[in-house]
């Protein structure tokens, strides 16, 4: 730090356009003490996103999040983690590129992922990056995951720095960068902040602010969120831009009136740097005017620093275990299997009426509808990009082609029927009459990024185009039939959902990647039974109507997520069955209020009382049942704790939960916890209402010694 002066100091945290775009952010070094550029974005939320190094190992990509979560596997997220980190790593110390196979803009080690964003509204475009909708899910998925990015070496180098996104609050995309919303301390803490806290007891190395404000403070400036919260969770986190966030400044809702007062407003108040753009170029004349400060720019600068100081930027290239990791190490056979092993585990039996699942070996599939041959479209938002080594998607899997794998004896054909979202109908008789001929239908409908993605939120939840009608003429035809959702988002499917005349199920697939199509076909004929549970609320259509996109207060009619909606959803966060079928019986361990070391400890033991082995997922939630009037928000229910287990055909398996009193805690208005006295449930559940178990605590009032 003392050999760099104040401009060398500014170029260190400013994207320096001669050397690649401002976004990517390559930032200047210092040739003369032999500091060359940094790269500093990499996006690795759901594969690291890099050009293709060679045939057969283009990256691994994993399913999207929201099926990721839907896993509720903890094991499973820190293997994903594992995988991104050494594939970066790998990227690095081959010279693998971004954007294309030509070694420039060099992939480096800092990598911006996951994004725990909640899911607040179904219409959010960028809902297919995002880990669910409640905060302790999203929260231990990401705790997880960077666990495992940033696996350290015996000498303590990190793999590779990982970057929560984004940082916070932010779930629309209309007048993303001007944008401001109302947010109470309530809904912060128990919304909007909650998933970072719990991730940042990983310690990442920091987070990029998003484009959003709250109560008229943009992220990439907001004192409260930078610096009050996040630093004190780790008080030298790094803090950088999402791309253009600094010019945005320069808008509503703060309207800084020039370049100077714009960078000065961000520095001061927390970001250490921009990407994007190049106005912390003029932090020199800021400081000039008393806007911003040297020391504020050298602890900036130094924050930078110490990330790359944690990879081993500064030490000799075989100083750290992870340099051996090559071009091998990217898409092994080991990852495969784990990123597999994720896609089988993230699917959702939403229904299974008249046993249309599994799909009896050797029969004739007809598979129609968009999706039924759609393989780039399978990928979610910030997947990598680069599926084969070509440049196309030709070794993408299609949802066809996965089933007729599973299928060998029997016989599959596909047929689109429609478009994604179009009015186009002449494909509809030629797809009527596969189903006419086929023992059982699969039915790929659901949107692509032509409907959600980063820029563009969905208008309407419902299936777009000619969909749902195209849905209805095939259900007439009275077939087994499987309605496969291919989206990012909850779809409302209303019309879809009951239906008597023939068996029927429904499996939510989320975006399911390069795996997915193999892993459907395994499942739907009986080969896997790994199934998950929904990470998210499926509303009724009517809901949009209901709801604002811009209300963020959480708990206002007709409420958001599961835990606040008054609704009825089609589905509920926490739902999802099995091939098999399950018992579920739980006891409270006796002894002391609390049990062993002061905790709430109970002992669930899963039954699986059908023909197939599966997996099941026990789910702990709590509920305060009577606690007297407060001044805030109850939730309905608050999701504590899970455990994903599998259980052999006929067999059992016991799980036990040692679960903290702090368990039985509740937001209140000041964003406090606090144990209210009273009357409290904790429910244990499949998610299945009918199976449920409650076990009430009831907790004394405290008596205050007045002096």
């Amino acid at each position: 730090m003392s050999r760099l002066d104040r401009d060398d100091k500014i170029r260190q945290i400013t994207p320096n356009s001669a050397l690649g775009g401002t976004c990517t952010t390559f930032t200047s070094g210092k040739e003369d003490i032999g500091l060359p550029p940094w790269l500093w974005l990499v996006e690795s939320n759901t594969g690291v996103d890099a050009a293709c190094p060679a045939e057969g190992h283009c990256v691994t990509n994993f399913v999207g999040p929201m099926g990721m979560a839907a896993s509720f596997n903890r094991s499973s997220w820190l293997l994903k983690g594992q995988v991104l980190g050494t594939e970066q790593r790998a990227l690095s110390n081959y010279g693998g590129s971004r954007f294309r196979q030509d070694h420039k803009n060099p992939v480096c080690l800092t990598g911006f992922g996951p994004n725990i964003n909640i899911a607040r509204d179904p219409r959010f475009g960028r809902t297919s990056e995002l880990a669910g909708e409640d905060p302790l899910l999203s929260g231990t998925y990401a705790m997880n995951m960077v666990k495992g990015m940033q696996e350290q070496d015996k000498a303590g180098h990190k793999k590779i720095a990982a970057y929560l996104k984004h940082y916070t609050a932010y779930s629309t995309e209309a007048n993303r960068g001007h944008d401001t919303y109302n947010i109470s301390t309530f809904d912060f803490f128990d919304t909007y902040l909650a998933q970072y806290k719990l991730a940042f007891t990983a310690q990442p190395a920091g987070v990029m602010c998003s484009y959003d404000a709250e109560n008229g403070r943009p992220s990439c400036a907001n004192d409260f969120i930078l610096n009050k919260q996040l630093r004190s969770w780790k008080p030298d986190a790094h803090v950088t831009t999402d791309c253009g966030a600094v010019n945005n400044l320069k808008g509503p809702p703060v309207n800084a009136p020039d370049d100077i007062h714009a960078a000065a407003m961000a520095l001061m108040n927390g970001t250490d740097l921009e990407m994007g753009d190049t106005l912390f170029s003029s932090l020199s004349k800021a400081i000039d005017m008393g806007l911003a400060t040297d020391a504020r720019l050298t602890e900036a600068v130094r924050r930078s620093f110490q990330v790359q100081f944690e990879v081993g930027r500064f030490d000799p290239p075989n100083s750290t275990e992870f340099h051996r990791y090559g071009v091998q190490d990217i898409n092994s056979s080991l990852h495969q299997q784990i990123s597999y092993e994720a896609a089988l585990q993230s699917f959702v039996l939403l229904k299974n009426d008249g046993h249309a699942l599994p799909i009896k070996q050797g029969a004739s599939v007809a598979v129609l509808g968009p999706h039924s041959m759609s393989r780039s479209q399978l990928f979610s938002d910030y997947a990598a990009r680069s599926h084969c080594y070509d440049g196309t998607d030709a070794c993408v899997p299609s949802i066809s082609e996965g089933l007729a794998m599973a299928n060998p004896q029997g016989h599959t054909v596909s047929s689109l029927g429609v478009d994604i979202n179009s009015t186009k109908k002449d494909g509809i008789p030629a797809a009527l009459e596969a189903a006419r001929k086929a023992n059982v239908v699969v039915l790929a409908l659901g949107d692509d990024k032509s409907i959600e993605t980063e820029g563009r939120d969905r208008v309407d939840t419902a299936l777009p185009g000619l969909q749902e009608s195209f849905a209805q003429k095939v259900l007439s035809l009275n077939k087994p039939t499987i309605l496969v959702l291919i989206s990012g988002g909850p779809m409302a499917i209303d019309s879809l959902i009951h239906r008597t005349a023939a068996p029927y199920a429904i499996v939510q697939a989320f975006f399911p990647s390069h795996k997915g199509s193999q892993a459907l076909g395994a499942t739907f004929f009986g080969k896997e039974n790994r199934w998950g549970k929904l990470s998210v609320t499926m509303y009724p259509h009517q809901y949009i109507k209901e709801q604002p996109m811009t209300n963020y207060d959480m708990s206002r009619a007709p409420g958001r997520t599961y835990k606040y909606y008054q609704g009825e959803a089609l589905y509920p966060f926490g739902h999802g069955l099995s091939l098999t079928t399950f018992k579920l019986h739980c006891t409270r361990k006796t002894g002391t209020k609390y049990g062993e070391e002061g905790k709430l400890s109970f002992d669930c033991k899963v039954t699986n009382t059908g023909r197939l082995d599966g997996d099941e997922v026990i789910q702990v939630y709590h509920t305060a049942v009577d606690i007297g009037k407060v001044d805030h928000p109850l939730p309905k229910r608050a999701l504590r704790d899970f455990q994903r287990v599998r259980v052999a055909a006929g067999q059992d398996a016991r799980v036990s939960f040692n679960l903290q009193p702090s368990v039985l805690e509740v937001v209140n208005k000041d964003g406090e916890q606090k144990l209210y006295p009273g009357k409290h449930s904790l429910i244990f559940t499949r998610g299945d209402v009918a199976d449920e178990q409650r076990f009430e605590i009831t907790e004394p009032a405290v008596e205050e010694l007045v002096v």
